[in-house]
Formats: C-alpha cells, structure tokens, sequence
C-alpha cells in the first residue's frame, strides 16, 4: 500500500495535484467514451468540467455507458451525467450543454484542454480547428468493436488532426459494427491518464496509438506534418460553417445529407443490425433512404436527423 502511494506521489504530487484541481476539461460526447472519462476526471479532482452532448440515453447504451443505469433511459445523456457525478465530488464545477456542437456554439470549448469523446468524423475536424486557432491541446480517442485509437493534438507541434485523417464517409459506426464494452473503458484508461500528463506539464505521447483489446496488442504510428494540410496552412472550414450538407426538404418532415457514401458496404452494414429494403436505386433502413450520393432521414428536427445520421452512417 505504501508503495502505491509512492507511486501516485511520484507521478503527480502535491504541486501537480494543485494544477489539476486549478484546470477547466471540456468532453465533446457523454457516450461510451464521454461518460467514462468524466466519471474518471471528477474522481480525479478536476476543477471545472464542460460536458456537451445532444443526445438522450436509450436502454441499449446501457451496455456499455457505464456511468448509467435504468432510470436514465430517456434523459439527455449530459444531464444525466451531470447528477451523477455531483454525487461523486460535489467540489467540481460541471456545466452541461445538451446541444449540438457546431460553428457558431463552438465556443463552448474554450477550456484548458478539450477530450474528443465523439462518433465523427465531423465533428472531431470542428474541434481541430477551433483547438488548432485557439491554441488549446486535445486529445482524439475513437473505439469501435475490440479495437480504439489515440492521439494527442498538441499546439507546439506541427501536425494536427487533419494532417493524419482525411475526409471519409460510411465508417462503421457503434451502432453497426458493435462494441466490446470493455473497450471503451481500456482507451479511456489511456486518455485520461494522457489528460493528466497535459494538464500537469509532464510529456504525453506523441504517436498515433492503435489497441487491439481482444488479442492484447499495442502499436505505434509515427506521426508527420503533412504541408498540403488545410487546417496548418491556416483554412478554418468547418470553422466558417461547412457542414454535412443538410437541407431540410420543405413539407415533407425530411432532411437531405449529401455527400459520397460507401452505399453498398453501408447496406451490408446496416443489414446486420435491422432489416433492408432494397429498391435497386436506393435502400430503406428504418427512419433512412439511402441514396449512393446522399441520404433522406426522417426527422423532426435538424439536431434529431444529425444524430440519426451519425449513429448509422458515421459522420
């Protein structure tokens, strides 16, 4: 026991203890990912805690969202989240947003250092510019079946975000490939633990790491700079308000995405997980009509149909 304490004291310490309590985390996302990490970061002490998530929690996501149970079903996650962890340090400061994070909300994230807790590829960009403009570090962390990645963005160095991802469309999402809920927990494990170092101006990691929870393997990428990045050279898009292309359809209670999709990877996708209506031209999933350059979501609010598209196409 004396030797754990050592070790705690060792790696953090009074001083640095002090610098924790003193900074402000915002976490993009109370999910899977989102409400670990906040349960971990109140347990730690942390001094102000932003938690922005536009969605309500289902009975499914109890599976894996760990800080939930029962009686939450149907609330919006940030919310929920924010009572429970009063409970768990009633010291720390926590203010919750259940709103979808864009452009002109964007400041919602000016904090000491920001946690990608999303499901997209959209809005992790959103971050890096804004983070990247800003000048504050953030940590992207992604999980998905058995598998997760992590990487810190920080402003002294020279690659972001943008460098290493590009624009993609039809990943596999939680919904459609499913998640080992143990993996959630061993990639926020890692980022927390790397919030830590940040905050404590210790060194983090600097690679790209890649988990592989079910076989236990550990890898590295180095990252590089990439100079046709438009986000290094200054291009602020999704900053200035690109977005997935929504249009909502007058009259018909529809919103449109556009965009390229992996249409016929994403049927199969979708297929394992409810039933598809192919019509040749297009498919029928639930509340969606997917098209092989956009798709029609049946919604009754933009922020409604935002959420559908990214828990079932990704994006």
């Amino acid at each position: 026991m004396r030797y754990s304490r050592q070790i705690i004291y060792e790696k953090i310490g009074s001083e640095r203890q002090k610098m924790i309590e003193k900074s402000k985390v915002a976490v993009v996302g109370a999910g899977a990912l989102g409400s670990i990490a906040c349960e971990l970061l109140v347990r730690a002490g942390i001094g102000r805690l932003v938690i922005i998530d536009r969605d309500i929690l289902e009975e499914h996501n109890l599976q894996r969202q760990a800080l939930f149970t029962e009686e939450d079903i149907g609330k919006s996650k940030a919310a929920a989240a924010e009572s429970h962890l009063k409970k768990i340090n009633s010291k720390v400061k926590i203010e919750t947003y259940i709103t979808d994070l864009d452009h002109q909300n964007i400041d919602l994230l000016r904090a000491d250092l920001v946690l990608d807790c999303t499901d997209n590829l959209f809005t992790r960009f959103l971050i890096n510019e804004y983070c990247r403009s800003k000048k504050i570090p953030w940590v992207y962390t992604a999980v998905i079946g058995c598998s997760g990645m992590l990487m810190n963005i920080i402003p002294k160095r020279k690659y972001c975000f943008r460098c290493i991802f590009e624009e993609a469309s039809g990943l596999d999402t939680c919904e459609t490939a499913g998640i080992l809920n143990t993996t959630p927990h061993a990639l926020v494990a890692m980022q927390v633990t790397q919030v830590l170092k940040i905050i404590t101006k210790q060194p983090s990691e600097k690679d790209l790491i890649n988990l592989d929870l079910w076989n236990l393997k550990l890898s590295r990428v180095k990252v590089k700079h990439n100079p046709k990045c438009p986000v290094c050279q200054g291009k602020y898009e999704y900053l200035e308000g690109k977005s997935h292309g929504l249009v909502k359809l007058c009259g018909s209670g529809n919103f449109q995405f556009k965009g390229k999709l992996k249409y016929f990877s994403l049927k199969d996708s979708l297929s394992k997980i409810g039933k598809v209506t192919d019509l040749g031209y297009c498919f029928h999933f639930k509340e969606l009509i997917v098209f092989k350059d956009r798709v029609l979501i049946k919604a009754k609010t933009e922020s409604e149909a935002k959420s559908l598209y990214s828990k079932y196409i990704g994006n």
